[in-house]
């Protein structure tokens, strides 16, 4: 098979490089969407211990001051956590797109591969079959040549 290169060989690689890049978004977004929760468990849990301490002092008495701190600390917070878990939906859409995309990418180039692997066991067939008849005819011409 010397000689005979796959004519697709570099739509094949750029279905590969394709399938990379998409690989590299898919872990992208996936990075962005973990972030995200972890970001909203560590908020919440702020959210969590500030409270504990607010219930805490109120016991002991609070100034005014305070009070009014806790309560813009608190709502700026909850306001962190509120866009925090509406950008979780979005991300997990993206991961979805994303994930997607790769399962199309790497459809579109196993064919490509599956298409190669075919080409390639035919022009071995037909390889063969030309050595045999060639080697036939070597045998037919000795033979004719003991005559």
């Amino acid at each position: 098979m010397a000689g005979h290169e796959f004519r697709l060989e570099q739509v094949l690689k750029f279905r590969k490089e394709v399938e990379k890049m998409h690989q590299l978004e898919l872990a992208a977004a996936r990075l962005n969407h973990e972030n995200a929760q972890d970001k909203l468990e560590s908020e919440q849990a702020a959210m969590a211990t500030m409270e504990q301490d607010f219930s805490r002092r109120q016991m002991q008495g609070i100034e005014a001051k305070d009070l009014q701190l806790y309560g813009n600390f608190s709502m700026r917070k909850s306001r962190e956590i509120q866009a925090i878990k509406e950008s979780l939906p979005v991300l997990e859409k993206a991961v979805q797109e994303k994930r997607e995309a790769l399962l199309t990418a790497a459809k579109d180039k196993k064919a490509l591969e599956v298409f190669k692997e075919k080409k390639m066991r035919d022009l071995k067939m037909d390889q063969l079959t030309r050595e045999r008849i060639f080697l036939d005819e070597i045998a037919l011409q000795g033979r004719g040549a003991k005559k």
